[in-house]
């Protein structure tokens, strides 16, 4: 049996997967398999697949069922306690598995580990993560993962690594959440057990592609994940201020979008003091100046120059 379980799962990324599953191929560490859950596409990328003939992938078809759907059944697939996860427009560096195993090696008491990523913003611009306290220089247990993520997150999805009987006991992927189901996944892996980290950057995030698992949903299914943690947060500081800059960051999308009604809530759900003077500014300024603001990131991004709320 091999060490690592791959899970990748697809839906429509033809244009984008052949250097998903080589990256996955090119790992300096092989002792994994690589499942492969279609999930549903209907453009070539089963033929993109199928162009692959290395032993080691395995794949399961099925219609289109979503990403948490998607997860689940790779993860129930998998062979290895170790789980590896993957999207089908990252790119991982042919490092990862073998820093993702130092990790492990060195953590033994962690169910799930993440390396570091970057995130690809626009073809010629890729930016690093920024974070709210200053992280580990060598590998690490992780403490508290949400006071390091409330101006970026931490982990992310295809950073990702835990063991599959940790992962079945707090339930998987949620089934019911459209959106937001990683962050619901890591939510649940920190209040329940010990997170290592690896500092080493072995991931690049494409945030610029279309068609992702999760992407397409109503802001209304997007609330769902935070306003599952509601009643938790009452007793976890650190998870309040970080599901507070959730919130925030989904009421400007939501006076954006003409959402008042969801707006109002999530504005009255927020603790004022978990936000920054610039926080408040953009959070009452009217939807047109909003939307101007937004013109000139997206200019600024394509000059590489990065500006947000955070920065």
């Amino acid at each position: 049996m091999a060490y690592f379980s791959v899970i990748l799962p697809v839906y429509n990324k033809a244009n984008f997967l052949k250097e998903t599953i080589q990256s996955v191929l090119n790992q300096t560490y092989k002792d994994f398999e690589l499942v492969i859950v279609n999930d549903g596409s209907t453009d070539k990328s089963l033929e993109v697949i199928k162009d692959f003939g290395d032993k080691r992938i395995k794949l399961h078809n099925q219609v289109n069922k979503g990403a948490s759907i998607a997860r689940n059944k790779g993860v129930e697939i998998a062979e290895c306690e170790w789980v590896s996860l993957l999207d089908a427009d990252d790119i991982w560096s042919k490092n990862h598995l073998e820093e993702t195993y130092k990790a492990i090696q060195k953590l033994s008491h962690a169910d799930l580990v993440s390396t570091a990523y970057s995130v690809q913003l626009e073809q010629r611009y890729i930016k690093k993560p920024v974070f709210s306290k200053a992280i580990p220089k060598h590998i690490s247990y992780i403490d508290n993962y949400f006071e390091y993520s409330l101006i970026d997150p931490l982990f992310w999805t295809s950073t990702l690594s835990f063991k599959k009987s940790s992962f079945n006991k707090i339930g998987g992927f949620d089934v019911d959440l459209k959106t937001g189901e990683d962050i619901d996944l890591i939510i649940r892996f920190a209040l329940n057990y010990k997170l290592g980290y690896n500092p080493k950057f072995t991931l690049l995030y494409k945030k610029y592609t279309e068609h992702n698992l999760s992407s397409i949903s109503s802001l209304e299914e997007t609330y769902k994940y935070i306003h599952k943690h509601k009643l938790i947060e009452k007793q976890n500081i650190s998870l309040k201020h970080y599901l507070d800059i959730n919130r925030y960051s989904l009421a400007l999308q939501s006076k954006i979008n003409n959402n008042k009604k969801l707006y109002k809530n999530l504005v009255s759900e927020i603790d004022k003091t978990h936000l920054t003077t610039k926080h408040l500014f953009l959070l009452n300024c009217p939807k047109w100046i909003l939307l101007k603001l937004k013109c000139l990131q997206k200019k600024l991004i394509k000059a590489g120059v990065y500006k947000s709320a955070f920065n």
